[in-house]
């Protein structure tokens, strides 16, 4: 698992890309800029289930 600090910076790198692959392909429905925008919904994934597992008081 990865602290939320990494997958932030993480989730930037992703951001980044995606936007530029949108520019690059014209829009959201090329496989390569489908591909990129699954890779970031699952960093975002897992920043909120790190984020969750943070904030859980102990048991």
């Amino acid at each position: 698992m990865y602290s939320p600090a990494s997958v932030r910076i993480r989730i930037e790198q992703a951001r980044t890309k995606l936007h530029k692959l949108h520019i690059q392909y014209g829009g959201f429905n090329h496989p390569e800029v489908l591909r990129q925008s699954i890779v970031l919904d699952e960093l975002l994934n897992a920043y909120d289930n790190s984020y969750r597992m943070n904030k859980r008081p102990p048991a």
